[in-house]
Parts: structure tokens; sequence; C-alpha cells
């Protein structure tokens, strides 16, 4: 096996990130990807077993991407109360500012449930940032959660449900640019559904 080139890997990702900006997974072969990169298919088959691998690799580079976001507004705010909403707020606004990439990532490509344990742990890093921080607010007693693990998952899951209701214009048309008021709502109702009153 001729060594891996550190410098393709990023390429092809790159790449294949601007191609799912403009088609969709389906419309978007080995070889289009290969032809944006200047190497052959066989070239990327190096590195990713198939075009679903690499989309997930992608998916997974956005993740985290989007994670290191979450912890810099993290880092800027005093209380853990502060703190977690900062984090939601912050994968709100990159689902709107990045509709077509939030899509993707949180609906478009196939998911990686056949992969084993270790990675598809990867792809809950924001989860994970979560829980953290909830199991944080529920030491400090002010926070109520029996189950931080699900009650992030089901925070993340609803509010991507709210986010994507306004992107696809499902969502009552008075929000359908006004998403921000429309996932607020949520926002609020989970979090007082989580801290205690003071």
């Amino acid at each position: 096996m001729r060594n891996a080139n550190p410098d393709i890997v990023p390429l092809i990702k790159a790449r294949t990130l601007d191609l799912l900006m403009e088609k969709n997974p389906d419309n978007i072969g080995m070889r289009d990807i290969a032809k944006a990169c200047g190497i052959t298919a066989t070239a990327i088959y190096h590195y990713y077993t198939d075009k679903d691998a690499l989309f997930q690799a992608v998916g997974l580079a956005c993740l985290k991407e989007l994670n290191a976001l979450i912890l810099d507004g993290v880092h800027t705010q005093q209380t853990t109360r502060e703190q977690i909403l900062s984090a939601i707020r912050t994968f709100r606004d990159w689902s709107f500012e990045n509709p077509r990439r939030a899509l993707l990532v949180m609906q478009g490509i196939k998911s990686a449930d056949n992969a084993p344990p270790e990675i598809i742990e990867e792809f809950y890093t924001c989860h994970r940032t979560g829980e953290q921080l909830l199991q944080k607010a529920v030491a400090e007693g002010i926070a109520f959660s029996e189950n931080p693990r699900l009650d992030v998952g089901i925070l993340i899951s609803g509010l991507w449900g709210c986010i994507e209701s306004v992107l696809l214009k499902k969502s009552d048309v008075a929000y359908w640019e006004n998403g921000r008021a429309y996932t607020d709502h949520f926002i609020s109702m989970w979090m007082q559904s989580i801290f205690r009153k003071v």
C-alpha cells in the first residue's frame, strides 16, 4: 500500500463539501468528486471505502466545527445556565446561518449506523458537550435532570425539528422569516423544564 498523502484528505473533504452545497448526495458520484479534486476516483478509494463513508467524514467535520463554535461561546459565559443557553443558541444560529450544511448534516447524509461504536460516538460530540454542561448544572443544584443524556438528546431533536420546519417552510408562515422567535419559544420551554426556579 502506498503512503498516505496528508494534503489529499483535506482537499477531498473540502471539494466534497463544495459539491454537497450544490447537489444532493444521491446526485454526486466518486468521479464527480475526483474531477473536482483533480485526482482519480481510485485515489479517493485509498482513503474512503465508498461515497457514504466520505460524506459521513464531511458531516463529522462539520459537527466538530460546530462543537468548536459552541465551546468558544460557552467560554465567554460566567454561569453554567448562561453557558447552556449559549450552547443552544450557537447550534440554532449556526443552523440558520448555514441552512444547506445543517440540513445535510442533520438529515441529508446517510447515518453511520453500521460503523464501530467508537466512530458512531464521534457524531455525538455536540450532544456530549451539552450533556457535560447539564451534569454540571445538576451538580450545582440549579437544574434538575434524572438523565442528562436523554434530556439533551430531546433538546437537540426538538430544537432541530423547529429549525427544520422553518428552513423547509413547514412552520406557521409567520415564522418563515423569523425563525429565531419561533425557536426562542422552544428553547424557553426546555430551559423552564430543566432549571429550578430561584
